[in-house]
């Protein structure tokens, strides 16, 4: 009677111990499946948080940019002296009496672009992604993912009227010419302007400029290279 009471207890307790095992296996799949989603999701964010806002200041005689992993500085030279500095975004921008000197956030790197001695700095846009500089001389153009500097110089008798920034798109507005800068696609996009042809509105977004003349509509779009007519 004794063996068959042990005999009749064994697969209870086999079956009990399979439930638990199985109870086990299962938990210990969930708690590695959570595992690996947020490994997954902090390595994905991680590069992404690398690129933070850029803070910018003058100390001691040093340019200093400020990032949320760290800083860079440039020193100024023997009588250099700062006009500006401004951040927004990934992109910081000093203006001094020799250089302009722009910041990337996602590289970490200063550039900068001498000024001529006689040169002079009229107006200027900074944006998230990039940076727009007008003379007397130039347009320059900074681009924030390349931390690479374009210019373009004006003509003899042409002037820069107005510099618009917004989203990632710059717009330079000068006597003869609408000059374009996009975060995305290298160089200056220009429309020579006709003999009388005058601007009468100028809308934008983030993305697209979209400028009415006296005798057209032309747009241009932060991710396709010129200008294009609108019909």
């Amino acid at each position: 009677m004794g063996m068959m009471k042990f005999m009749g207890a064994c697969p209870k307790w086999t079956l009990f111990s399979l439930d638990r095992q199985v109870l086990l296996m299962r938990a210990g799949s969930v708690c590695l499946g959570t595992a690996v989603v947020l490994w997954f999701c902090g390595t994905s964010a991680f590069p992404q948080g690398r690129f933070t806002d850029v803070l910018v200041s003058v100390i001691n005689d040093k340019v200093v940019a400020v990032t949320g992993v760290g800083q860079s500085e440039v020193e100024l030279s023997v009588g250099e002296t700062i006009v500006s500095v401004k951040g927004n975004g990934l992109t910081a921008l000093a203006i001094t009496s020799a250089r302009l000197l722009g910041f990337s956030s996602q590289l970490r790197h200063w550039s900068e672009q001498p000024l001529e001695s006689d040169e002079h700095v009229t107006s200027s846009q900074v944006i998230r992604e990039l940076c727009v500089v007008a003379t007397d001389q130039h347009v320059y153009g900074f681009q924030e993912t390349l931390a690479h500097w374009t210019g373009d110089r004006l003509g003899a008798s042409e002037r820069v009227q107005e510099v618009r920034g917004q989203g990632h798109l710059a717009l330079v507005v000068t006597t003869e010419r609408l000059v374009g800068f996009s975060a995305f696609i290298s160089g200056f996009h220009a429309l020579p302007l006709e003999a009388e042809e005058r601007i009468q509105g100028i809308e934008h977004t983030g993305d697209a400029y979209l400028v009415k003349t006296s005798r057209r509509a032309v747009v241009l779009r932060s991710r396709i290279a010129g200008w294009a007519d609108v019909n």
